[in-house]
């Protein structure tokens, strides 16, 4: 039997370990999110994710792309003591730019009255971009510490479940839902650096207002395709209520959330091995190549799997989740599933473009396809309803595929 390469080695074992935090995520929230709805109410619980969703957008400004650029620095560097001055240099950049939001913030406080009416819920959810400072999953995943990457994941979820149990018990608890979220991944960040700090050394540098320049500069391509992604999709379940009932909007957010469960594969896989790729490619890119080979057939095999269970038993899972729009929601269901087939396509184009760090390019795509996403849903939700936003999603992952494709040709004719 012919031996285990070290690709297939080092995939097989964070696959395990990604693979099970991965799924432990996923289940917390369906733990706990029924029993908050009970304890302070939907109108309470609603209040709770219009302050999260304003957060999170905020920590999504302080990650600032670093989730990749991060990754991909870590992963090309030679030396330990540089490596820890990455690390150092990035929470520097993290911190002022939370500073900055953290002014914008107060001033917003004083001057909008909804967030002056619920100003202390508001508040306490600001830990969350606070969090995002010390959220050093991209470090260790640029360390490739597998394993303790899947413990931090555990322990940041596992301390956001006992908290809500623990501290949420009367309505008025509903102010507490954001400020346990931020604490799991705060001491899990925490946690982080004292893992870290066991491997490389974290050196006191000097840090100059150039030097954060300099890194904003570094990381904008990827912090402008974020912001674009999470901006335009956020906006399809808007577009469609101007067109359909609240509560068609609702089956296609159920839907949805489906669609992205199934889709959580492909992050687990390119969180995986995106620092393995980006230093394998500095070497070669047909081995780069090879190595993506090597693992994606692996990918493939579940997700079709993942596919035909879906499809098998897609009636008890439309009923788990959706009581009324049935036929409906079967249509959704089986359109994702055709989304995930597309993105099979998609998924290894971005891994291998994102090592070669072709930021330039990336953002152009993910600037210009998500715009054409917004136009197509505006159109094809005004005459199709749930089922036009849904046609909407599978046709912007077609474009990715086409425009990552050609981006692949052009650079690999370059090489």
């Amino acid at each position: 039997m012919k031996p285990l390469s070290n690709e297939l080695k080092y995939f097989l074992y964070g696959s395990v370990f990604l693979g099970f935090s991965s799924a432990y995520s996923l289940l917390v929230p369906v733990m706990i999110v029924p029993y908050i709805i009970q304890t302070v109410g939907l109108s309470n619980y609603g209040l709770s994710v219009i302050a999260f969703s304003t957060t999170f957008f905020l920590s999504l400004i302080i990650d600032y792309g670093y989730n990749i650029t991060g990754v991909n620095s870590l992963s090309k560097s030679k030396s330990t003591k540089e490596k820890g001055a990455i690390i150092t240099r990035i929470i520097f950049t993290k911190a002022i730019i939370c500073l900055f939001l953290f002014i914008l913030f107060g001033i917003t406080l004083i001057t909008i009255p909804y967030l002056k009416e619920h100003w202390l819920l508001f508040s306490l959810s600001m830990i969350i971009p606070v969090s995002s400072i010390f959220n050093l999953n991209w470090a260790i995943q640029g360390l490739q510490m597998i394993k303790p990457l899947s413990g931090i994941s555990i322990l940041n979820k596992t301390i956001y479940l006992l908290g809500i149990f623990l501290f949420v018990k009367i309505p008025e608890d509903y102010i507490y839902i954001n400020f346990i979220f931020g604490i799991g991944i705060l001491v899990a960040g925490f946690y982080s650096i004292l893992l870290i700090k066991r491997r490389i050394p974290l050196p006191a540098i000097k840090f100059t207002f150039s030097d954060f320049i300099s890194e904003i500069n570094e990381s904008i391509h990827y912090f402008v395709s974020n912001i674009s992604i999470y901006v335009s999709t956020s906006l399809y379940p808007i577009i469609l209520g101007f067109f359909v009932s609240v509560e068609i909007v609702g089956v296609f957010a159920a839907v949805e959330k489906l669609y992205n469960v199934m889709r959580a594969p492909f992050s687990i896989y390119i969180n995986l091995m995106l620092p393995r790729v980006s230093f394998v490619v500095e070497k070669s890119l047909r081995k780069a190549i090879q190595s993506i080979k090597e693992t994606y057939i692996f990918v493939i095999g579940f997700i079709l799997i993942q596919i035909m269970v879906v499809i098998g038993f897609q009636e008890g899972i439309v009923r788990y989740f959706v009581k009324d729009y049935f036929d409906l929601s079967i249509h959704l269901l089986q359109t994702a599933c055709v989304g995930i087939v597309i993105v099979l396509f998609n998924c290894p184009l971005y891994l291998l473009l994102v090592a070669m760090d072709k930021r330039k390019a990336i953002m152009r795509t993910f600037l210009f396809v998500p715009i054409v996403g917004v136009i197509t849903c505006l159109f094809l939700s005004k005459f199709y309803g749930a089922k036009g936003a849904f046609y909407t999603i599978i046709f912007i992952e077609f474009c990715y595929v086409v425009s990552l494709l050609l981006l692949y040709y052009k650079e690999y004719r370059k090489s």
